[in-house]
């Protein structure tokens, strides 16, 4: 079985999670009028499944680019032909596959990121909530929802390029619980994205077709690789990033919960592991146990996740407005 996870059965759960992203953008294809060719992603697919990950995703449209915008965009397929060639590849390799591009939906176009589980199932469609202005200009329409699925026993979401400079799109995803979020993307994103990833408590794989990086649920950089990247530029090493992450983790505030720390430790440690950011007010409590889920440890102690806790007091904070 492809990567390094931990099978989900009952009564477990993942412990671990293999992620590439890939450096890689397939020749423009008419995909409407032609019908869906992913010749491409799948040739370079079986070339990063030699990392053995659990998921692959590719940058931002990388199936729907082109040197004419209107022509990308009069080219852009329904999700049903398209899934339907993801699924071929996610069957054929065992691997999760996040395969960017420019969707028809409705009489709209959508910049769409597909995510497809190993088995063929179409987990879920994020449309960019935040187009460019240039996207805006030229037809592209913004999604107005956040959806977060399970996907290979893992919670997942999605965000695009610009998208970054929206918290309220992270903290939506948060909501919605997603432990890895998925952000193809036309640049790096540089700080943002660990201020996302310490901030609201998922990991998140960077997708750009430069350079490419993997971020941690505690904000650190697990790997950073490219096109654009010295030894890969010289042949040295592949473009693409990949990395293992640690996903049966949760993120809590330090109100309410320091003095049960001491408590955690000695009944669970080594099998639990509490990473504190005290100049932050944060700690992340992760379960090295497939058969012991985090939220099971949380619901043992009376631990409230970081993200129910600031909705807690928000909601307060109305009630004494008298809102």
């Amino acid at each position: 079985m492809a990567g390094q996870s931990t099978d989900t059965h009952a009564g477990q759960c993942k412990t671990s999670i293999r992620v590439a992203a890939v450096c890689y953008a397939q020749p423009f294809h008419d995909h409407a009028g032609e019908g869906v060719n992913l010749d491409g992603v799948g040739e370079m697919t079986e070339q990063v499944m030699r990392e053995r990950p659990d998921f692959i995703c590719y940058p931002e449209i990388c199936a729907s680019c082109g040197d004419e915008k209107a022509k990308c965009i009069a080219a852009a397929p329904e999700i049903g032909p398209f899934a339907a060639e993801m699924a071929k590849l996610a069957r054929e390799f065992d691997v999760a596959l996040i395969v960017p591009l420019l969707e028809r939906c409705d009489g709209r176009v959508y910049n769409s990121v597909p995510v497809v589980s190993r088995t063929g199932d179409l987990s879920l469609v994020y449309h960019k909530n935040y187009p460019t202005i240039w996207e805006l200009e030229a037809g592209i329409s913004p999604g107005t929802e956040a959806p977060v699925a399970v996907c290979d026993g893992v919670r997942v979401g999605a965000a695009v390029c610009f998208d970054l400079n929206f918290d309220q799109h992270a903290d939506a995803l948060s909501h919605g619980a997603a432990r890895l979020v998925f952000w193809p993307s036309m640049y790096w994103g540089g700080q943002f994205l660990q201020h996302w990833a310490l901030r609201y408590g998922f990991a998140m794989a960077a997708v750009y077709h430069l350079e490419s990086s993997i971020i941690d649920m505690n904000g650190r950089s697990l790997a950073r690789q490219g096109l654009d990247t010295y030894q890969v530029r010289h042949g040295n090493l592949p473009p693409w990033a990949v990395a293992n992450i640690h996903i049966n983790r949760e993120l809590y505030h330090l109100d309410f919960h320091q003095k049960l720390l001491p408590r955690i430790r000695e009944k669970y440690t080594p099998d639990v592991e509490i990473e504190v950011w005290e100049p932050e007010g944060y700690f992340l409590l992760a379960s090295h146990r497939a058969d012991l889920p985090v939220e099971a440890v949380a619901e043992e102690f009376g631990l409230e996740t970081a993200r129910d806790y600031l909705a807690r007091s928000v909601r307060l904070r109305n009630e004494a407005l008298g809102r």
